[in-house]
């Protein structure tokens, strides 16, 4: 599903919601096909590795997979989105264990390059550096709500739908966020940046 974001989150899945009370499920491939992206950009919000997003999305999916069965068809979207909090945060807690156990590869540093501008795919990978920084200093709970709703275009409502909070928390963890990205901003345009700062 690559399509422009147009509309509210819920419009670019338009079709596969259903009511609580509906008789059969839509087919997992119908859940894949309209959800993948939707999932990545979750992953993405929660602070999953932008290396190894595929993957988790992947696991998010397998879990869907196997759980549809006994899924009671009531927000389905909710229902996702609390399987890839799992995911995420299972990950994160495990992720020591792969690094203990993971087999280095050495890479030539005399790879070409495909890309044909390299000081501007430079400058975007340092902006999405400093970012991802800027997100990492947040709680788990105030970045979501900040990437769902400033980068990823979801409503409040559609938040809490999705979260199972209200409106009000979802706003709430909204204006913190916006507060301590704020403050985090005014500290790295000082002279010296905080430890841990892309260069």
């Amino acid at each position: 599903m690559n399509q422009m974001h147009q509309g509210s989150a819920a419009a670019r899945v338009r079709g596969i919601d259903f009511p609580a009370d509906a008789g059969s499920l839509p087919s997992f491939e119908a859940i894949y096909d309209a959800y993948y992206d939707v999932v990545a950009r979750w992953i993405r919000a929660l602070g999953g590795p932008t290396a190894d997003r595929d993957d988790l999305v992947q696991e998010v999916f397998l879990v869907v997979y196997r759980r549809l069965p006994d899924f009671d068809g009531g927000n389905l979207m909710g229902w996702l989105y609390r399987i890839t909090t799992h995911q995420v945060r299972d990950y994160q807690r495990l992720v020591w264990i792969r690094h203990i156990f993971a087999r280095g590869v050495d890479v030539s540093p005399q790879v070409p390059s495909v890309r044909p501008t390299p000081l501007m795919t430079l400058e975007t990978r340092e902006r999405q550096q400093k970012l991802e920084w800027l997100l990492s200093r947040l709680s788990e709970r105030h970045r979501a709500a900040f990437v769902l709703f400033e980068i990823e275009g979801y409503t409040a409502e559609e938040i809490g739908d999705m979260q199972s909070v209200s409106v009000n928390t979802v706003r709430a963890r909204i204006h913190r966020a916006r507060k301590k990205m704020s403050a985090l901003v005014k500290v790295t345009a000082r002279s010296r940046a905080p430890a841990g700062y892309p260069a």
